[in-house]
């Protein structure tokens, strides 16, 4: 018999709230300390902000990201005359005086002196990661952290999001975590709620049916954010069927991310796996007619 009750389980996250708050503290000492000789950034230049709203509140991997996002307007650190030894491959990354690979190295400088042994620090191409062991109410838990220095970026449609990319310039990502987030808010508001109870119990599904720990974050989130508003009808088997036909037999290479500025599986700077996404759908599927029987 299939219970879709038992497919509700979320990461537990001890202890959270707290690391979250100290972390922008930190950075904060981190990111003036980087800056305080640096006359073309103010302080009002720079925001601090999570993706981690919904991300925890959603995530059943056994390996947590706190993604904390520095987001730097820079207007006075594009250059007037384009330097000839910047060759971007992308015209939407600018001249700058003091590039993002500069303020990324500068900023994990600060961060090392600010840790001692026991906290592990390292870069990937577009983040600082740092791996912290706290303790909350007698319990080790471990936090793995994930902060991304970004330019503020404006697309063709004004819409305000964030641009970062790797050393070489090749792999840019153009994101919009404010309005991701405000979608997926105003979404599980016109579903009352079934948005979320439905991404939590497919991924759960497809984690059961291929035994694994971790599912890559918002790749269920934005396919289930394209089924529309009058398919969550409630939390039923029938309902979760309908979902799942509809994501089954509709064109993937027409749905867009949270935020709507890109689509899934065909952007240039931010493309799931639509592979993935097919064999996934159809283990769900398997499983659910395996429940069934």
């Amino acid at each position: 018999m299939f219970n879709i009750e038992n497919y509700l389980n979320i990461t537990d996250t001890v202890g959270y709230k707290n690391v979250k708050k100290n972390l922008v503290d930190l950075t904060k000492i981190v990111v003036n300390n980087f800056f305080a000789d640096k006359p073309m950034f103010k302080e009002s230049n720079f925001k601090y902000y999570y993706y981690d709203d919904f991300i925890f509140d959603t995530n059943n991997s056994q390996h947590n990201y706190i993604t904390l996002y520095v987001e730097i307007n820079q207007p006075k650190n594009v250059k007037n005359i384009t330097s000839k030894k910047f060759k971007a491959k992308d015209k939407k990354v600018k001249d700058l005086h003091l590039t993002l690979q500069e303020i990324k190295d500068g900023l994990f400088d600060n961060f090392l002196l600010m840790f001692d042994q026991n906290t592990l620090l390292w870069q990937e191409q577009y983040s600082i990661n740092m791996s912290i062991n706290e303790r909350v109410d007698g319990e080790k838990v471990n936090y793995l952290v994930r902060i991304i220095p970004c330019f503020t970026y404006e697309n063709e449609n004004k819409a305000s999001g964030v641009i970062y990319y790797d050393n070489s310039l090749s792999k840019i990502e153009i994101e919009y975590p404010k309005l991701s987030i405000n979608n997926f808010k105003q979404k599980n508001k016109d579903t009352n709620n079934l948005y979320y109870y439905y991404d939590i119990v497919i991924k759960n599904i497809l984690m059961q049916e291929r035994k694994e720990n971790n599912i890559y974050f918002e790749i269920f989130e934005s396919l289930l954010y394209n089924v529309p508003n009058t398919l969550f009808k409630d939390q039923s088997l029938n309902t979760l069927t309908q979902i799942i036909n509809f994501l089954r037999n509709n064109n993937l290479k027409d749905y867009k991310t949270i935020d709507e500025q890109d689509y899934m599986f065909t952007s240039k700077y931010k493309s799931f796996s639509l592979l993935y996404v097919k064999h996934a759908l159809g283990q769900i599927e398997k499983h659910i007619k395996k429940a069934l029987k």
